[in-house]
């Protein structure tokens, strides 16, 4: 994990917010899975708090800390809507979740008032273009045929639709009660919900600055040495996903 183009990314960060000694800091992984993430943050130093809703999941993480000497880690089975029961956190890193819930904004109000300075969010978002307009790779658009012309990238989301006051798009977690009954199998899926809600790209920053974090950009390091290219054609365009980053220039109390 510690060549993972997301943790190499955010450690940037972390080490630029947070530069010296971390042992005093708190950090919270949510939605952890098997708990890698969390694993390199601990050894950084930051006292980490892992937390996931799947019993297997955190299994694996128990099975990872017994092997790891890392006594400022932790593991908790727990939804992650309930973060605010375990206090406050210096940074909060947010990957492969928020594009789960149909209730992101409330979600990211949570978080906010949990979080001291610093708040990492990887997540898929919706735009206000259709996808056939876009200059996507032509295996893209041979695969998707007429149906991309109601897909947002590759994923087939809804129509630009509102929730919660913000423009995005509805993607469909689960299809029936036969998928929602396996949701504990699906590590790649939502928990309480049947679809999720994608902002739009523009309105998930504003967001980030509503709620309190002054300052807000995008982080595109992770996209690799190429960021023009993965931004026109490639990772970036086709799967709509992005590092957004919230700072506090004024820690809260």
């Amino acid at each position: 994990m510690e060549s993972h183009p997301w943790f190499v990314s955010s450690r940037r960060v972390l080490e630029t917010v947070f530069p010296g000694d971390k042992r005093h800091l708190r950090l919270a992984d949510l939605g952890c899975l098997e708990g890698g993430f969390a694993v390199e943050f601990a050894r950084m130093g930051f006292q980490v708090l892992g937390i996931d809703v799947r019993d297997t999941n955190i299994k694996a993480c128990d099975y990872v800390k017994l092997r790891t000497s890392l006594p400022n880690l932790t593991f908790v089975k727990d939804n992650v809507l309930n973060i605010a029961e375990y206090g406050m956190f210096d940074a909060i890193f947010c990957c492969g979740l928020l594009y789960h819930l149909d209730q992101p904004k409330a979600f990211l109000e949570t978080v906010s008032s949990v979080t001291t300075k610093l708040l990492i969010l990887q997540t898929h978002f919706s735009t206000d273009t259709v996808y056939s307009r876009l200059p996507f790779p032509l295996w893209i658009r041979k695969v998707l045929g007429k149906a991309a012309k109601n897909q947002d990238g590759k994923f087939a989301l809804s129509s630009m639709s509102i929730n919660e006051g913000l423009p995005g798009r509805w993607f469909t977690e689960f299809k029936d009660d036969k998928s929602f009954s396996r949701r504990e199998e699906l590590n790649w899926s939502s928990w309480d919900n049947r679809r999720a809600f994608w902002i739009q790209r523009e309105y998930l920053l504003q967001l980030i600055q509503d709620i309190g974090f002054d300052c807000v950009f995008e982080q595109f390091d992770s996209l690799g040495s190429n960021i023009a290219e993965s931004m026109l054609q490639g990772y970036y365009q086709a799967e709509t996903r992005g590092t957004f980053i919230g700072i506090r220039t004024h820690t809260k109390l």
